[in-house]
């Protein structure tokens, strides 16, 4: 698509699911799910600016971020898609479907995975050290265990990570536009502040699905399967309804 987007396959006679990866993740964060999902969907994922291949500036912005995307998937949007993000990609995904849906352009479903309402005041943490920061988020189950005891690979993620972070925390909801197209909320059950406030969700959609999963935050990695049984229930739900132009 552009240095922005990855594709893993192309089967351009299937459905198009576009993943957006959590804080310090990039497009082959999601390389498993394609395993799992062969044959139902065409699995194109986000490469982050700074992240994986992509050499543009890192970006501290959600809003310039959902910009970004929806500049690059412009143009290419020629078949029914579902936009999935997971933890900061959730708040992404957001963003870019109030953008596209201005632009008269609807996903046929909308996947926000793992990640509190855009209303959320969220603790401050880029100010703290690199080693200090880096605790904090793997005690909140952010971080891979591989990754955290590889230092060399974790020192390399640190500034995207910090980069992804100050988008969250400077992120204002000012857009309060009600979002149009059907929204799947998924959460793990251990992950305890998402699940409190999931009801936070209720007033920014028409209407809100919420799925729980056994695990944590990372429930996507601990619990694939079951996560990508559901996506694909997503998939041939979104498939069969009829593909309404707004």
């Amino acid at each position: 698509m552009n240095h922005l987007f990855k594709t893993f396959e192309k089967k351009s006679d299937l459905i198009q699911l576009i993943c957006f990866p959590f804080a310090g993740g990039y497009s082959a964060s999601y390389r498993p799910l394609f395993e799992q999902l062969k044959g139902t969907a065409e699995v194109t994922a986000a490469e982050p600016p700074g992240h994986g291949t992509n050499l543009m500036p890192l970006e501290t912005s959600i809003d310039r971020l959902a910009e970004l995307y929806k500049e690059g998937l412009m143009g290419n949007l020629n078949r029914p898609f579902i936009l999935f993000g997971h933890s900061m990609g959730g708040l992404v995904v957001y963003r870019l479907t109030q953008l596209l849906e201005r632009e008269g352009v609807y996903p046929v479903a909308v996947v926000i995975s793992a990640i509190q309402p855009p209303q959320t005041k969220r603790q401050i943490l880029t100010h703290l050290s690199n080693e200090a920061f880096v605790q904090h988020i793997a005690e909140m189950g952010g971080i891979p265990k591989e990754l955290l005891e590889n230092k060399p690979m974790m020192d390399y993620f640190t500034p995207s990570l910090r980069a992804d972070y100050q988008a969250l925390e400077t992120f204002q909801h000012k857009d309060q536009s009600i979002i149009e197209t059907p929204v799947y909320l998924f959460n793990g059950t251990q992950d305890e502040k998402c699940m409190q406030d999931a009801n936070g969700w209720l007033p920014w959609a028409k209407t809100i699905e919420r799925i729980n999963f056994e695990g944590g935050h990372m429930y996507i990695n601990t619990h694939l399967e079951s996560f990508a049984e559901q996506m694909r229930l997503v998939i041939d739900l979104a498939g069969k309804q009829q593909f309404i132009k707004h």
